[in-house]
């Protein structure tokens, strides 16, 4: 797990770092609209066969999904733009939805909350704090 965790750290410096050179070469629409049709024809290109020709009901959501998507995007942009401090940004979102993720995982994938995950969620929190203080 660890090191999907770290190609995950990796993933979001790349993203960060490339959102905000861009910000300041184009506006947050050509942003989104562009790499996302870029996106859209390496997927078309190079997996043509997992387009839903019939989408069902669950097919909304996937429109969820994606709105979801861009819709954080766009909240990093903003974030960038206002010059806000990322490691402040990010810190208070960690501190916010990994409580609510933990709970949520364990209610819905029958999992147990084990003393040392509060006591995680407990230390990450503190370290939010101390981040913002």
């Amino acid at each position: 797990m660890i090191i999907y965790s770290i190609f995950l750290s990796i993933h979001y410096l790349i993203e960060i770092g490339l959102l905000n050179l861009l910000n300041n070469k184009y506006d947050i629409k050509k942003i989104m609209i562009n790499s996302f049709f870029i996106t859209f024809l390496l997927l078309l290109l190079f997996f043509p066969e997992q387009i839903i020709f019939k989408p069902t009901v669950d097919y909304i959501l996937l429109i969820f999904f994606s709105i979801n998507m861009l819709f954080g995007l766009y909240i990093w942009s903003i974030a960038i733009r206002k010059k806000l401090l990322l490691g402040k940004f990010e810190a208070i979102a960690i501190a916010i939805y990994l409580p609510i993720l933990t709970i949520l995982s364990a209610l819905l994938l029958d999992q147990k909350i084990k003393i040392k995950n509060f006591i995680g969620i407990l230390i990450i929190s503190i370290g939010a704090y101390l981040t913002l203080s």
